[in-house]
């Protein structure tokens, strides 16, 4: 055959090969908008500038009795949720998705799932230790964390744009959102998912991939 014959044998197949490569679904997660806490200030010039609130600063416990800073935190990816030990309701449904995550994620020390009590003077540091064993939580990539009422409430609604509150007329005496928020490395909310709907459970896992491949 001539020896062109097999060249433009190769460039077919060639061709063939990037076409069915481009045709395959990427592997790389969709880059995540970044969501907040921000607030829109206006300029002298007229214009209008994102301004994003700074990580408050904080001191909490976790189930071991260690302390949790902003600094414990550094160069993390987060996964933060609300809860309370003697919660009757949504807190079955996020405990269930928050444990198939700590699953999926316990060997990475690169995240960081956060569980705050919402009920810190019941869930004592020894109800917190019990209530993370029989969830499965191991080490410390899964912390239960505990503190004053007003600092958790105010992380809620502040660094998370979530709620949580003391609430006689919900069942189990407190409210608070069902969210699992996803935050990056820069404590800027990436992500808001549904914690209580399993269904939204494959794409908050590829929001954690994706910011995963944000850090250096």
């Amino acid at each position: 055959m001539p020896s062109r014959y097999w060249v433009s044998k190769y460039v077919s197949l060639l061709a063939l090969a990037l076409w069915a490569a481009a045709c395959q679904p990427s592997e790389q997660p969709e880059r995540l908008p970044v969501l907040g806490p921000m607030e829109l200030v206006s300029q002298t010039d007229g214009s209008v500038d994102t301004v994003f609130y700074p990580y408050p600063d904080f001191v909490l416990e976790d189930q071991y009795g260690l302390p949790i800073t902003p600094d414990s935190l550094e160069n993390q990816v987060l996964v933060v949720d609300f809860f309370f030990s003697t919660c009757p309701t949504i807190c079955k449904d996020l405990l269930r998705n928050m444990r198939k995550l700590n699953e999926q994620f316990s060997s990475d020390s690169r995240i960081r799932l956060l569980s705050h009590s919402v009920d810190p003077t019941y869930d004592t540091r020894e109800v917190l230790a019990q209530y993370a064993k029989q969830a499965g939580a191991q080490g410390r990539n899964w912390l239960f964390l505990r503190g004053e009422e007003a600092v958790i409430y105010y992380l809620a609604q502040k660094a998370y744009l979530s709620h949580a509150q003391a609430d006689s007329l919900a069942p189990g005496g407190y409210i608070h959102s069902g969210h699992i928020i996803l935050l990056d490395a820069n404590k800027r909310i990436r992500g808001v998912y549904d914690g209580t709907n399993d269904g939204q459970l494959p794409a908050l896992k590829s929001g954690i991939e994706s910011l995963l491949q944000e850090l250096p």
